[in-house]
């Protein structure tokens, strides 16, 4: 077992001993050299996707302009002042 460290120790240094902790290593924290907690690393958890369409494919948006040819022949017209159709 590692050196405990006294309680005063861990309050005084906690941000110190989390560092430590996340970087793997377990700290015991106790009264007279005795443990009576741990400060120790969690288990890595998987990464999650954070996002509504992390998972989903990419649009190709010219299959949807494509769909609809009078709206294609607006956005490809030569009068583009011309009143979008409805």
């Amino acid at each position: 077992m590692d050196k405990v460290i006294s309680i005063y120790e861990a309050k005084t240094n906690l941000s110190k001993y989390i560092k430590k902790a996340q970087a793997g290593q377990t700290i015991y924290v106790g009264a007279y050299g005795t443990p009576q907690a741990v400060i120790a690393p969690l288990p890595v958890r998987k990464k999650i996707n954070i996002g509504v369409w992390a998972h989903k494919k990419q649009i190709n948006y010219d299959d949807i302009i494509e769909s609809d040819p009078e709206i294609n022949d607006w956005l490809e017209g030569e009068n583009p002042d011309e009143t979008p159709p409805r």
